[in-house]
């Protein structure tokens, strides 16, 4: 499951019972607490939080839209689920200005096909299908059509050798996650200058030897109230001898720090980065 298709299915868990409820309860508790029960290391950014906000911020223009374009259904005659899930679908398909038509049509449709009854699916699917029908009769288009330029960064494993033992660095990011040292490629720069370059600014490391390629991987970073962005990130594995680390003054990096093997595999946060320094240990020939 995606990371935006899991905070809809938590926003739709927070719509059903805030709505079963008549809408009497704090809704952005119910939201916290079912990421509590039901996702608790999961970080979208922001994003169920925002969806969240909007869909019950613009619900009377929302569920006018409803009536207009399902006018044989009364609004409290369709089930909650459906109803919620027409909500988030309108909202992301006809008011936000950063999701692509049909990314809100097909979310709605896969959330009311796990979660509503057996016409479910086909009920969102003829509703949206009729608004985004008029939205292009209408000459009205969302802001783009194709998704943002990829953009690319790159890092390292960074490693050093104390007598028998081998310490990594792992950097605490914006996010409160601990990964690996990365940043943008300049244009026209080679990726392993660009990985050094970063390393060094981010850590404060000036003596760095480049052991060899580990590999990318694919990302879209997500910020509220933006368009996810394509990246990929490009990892090499540097050898160093200095011991100190000076963070830098940007918010991207909150703290950095000397791990060994088993303590990195504790703290590292993303599957994609442990799966960089599993390639950093087999080069290292590390069990």
């Amino acid at each position: 499951m995606s990371n935006r298709h899991l905070a809809r299915t938590l926003v739709l868990q927070s719509l059903f019972q805030w709505d079963f409820n008549q809408q009497s309860e704090n809704i952005h508790k119910i939201l916290e607490n079912n990421r509590k029960e039901f996702a608790p290391d999961f970080d979208d950014q922001g994003f169920s939080e925002h969806l969240l906000t909007k869909v019950t911020e613009n619900i009377k223009e929302i569920d006018g839209l409803i009536k207009k374009y399902a006018p044989e259904w009364p609004i409290e005659q369709i089930t909650i689920v459906d109803r919620n899930v027409l909500r988030t679908g309108i909202y992301e398909l006809k008011i936000a200005d950063d999701i692509p038509p049909k990314v809100a049509i097909n979310e709605a449709i896969e959330l009311a096909k796990t979660y509503g009854g057996e016409s479910s699916g086909k009920f969102v699917n003829g509703v949206l299908g009729s608004v985004f029908k008029e939205m292009q009769e209408g000459g009205e288009k969302k802001e783009f059509e194709t998704e943002p330029p990829r953009e690319y960064s790159a890092g390292g494993v960074v490693y050093r050798i104390e007598g028998d033992k081998v310490k990594f660095v792992l950097v605490l990011d914006a996010y409160d996650k601990w990964t690996f040292p990365k940043g943008h490629i300049e244009d026209n720069e080679d990726k392993e200058k660009a990985a050094q370059r970063e390393i060094c600014e981010e850590v404060g490391i000036t003596n760095t030897q480049n052991k060899g390629y580990l590999g990318s991987i694919d990302i879209k970073v997500n910020e509220p109230n933006k368009r996810p962005v394509p990246k990929t990130v490009h990892y090499y594995l540097i050898e160093t001898t200095d011991a100190d680390l000076t963070i830098t003054d940007e918010p991207e990096i909150k703290d950095a720090q000397w791990v060994t093997k088993d303590r990195a595999l504790e703290m590292i946060d993303y599957e994609n980065a442990k799966e960089i320094f599993q390639a950093a240990l087999k080069k290292l020939n590390i069990n």
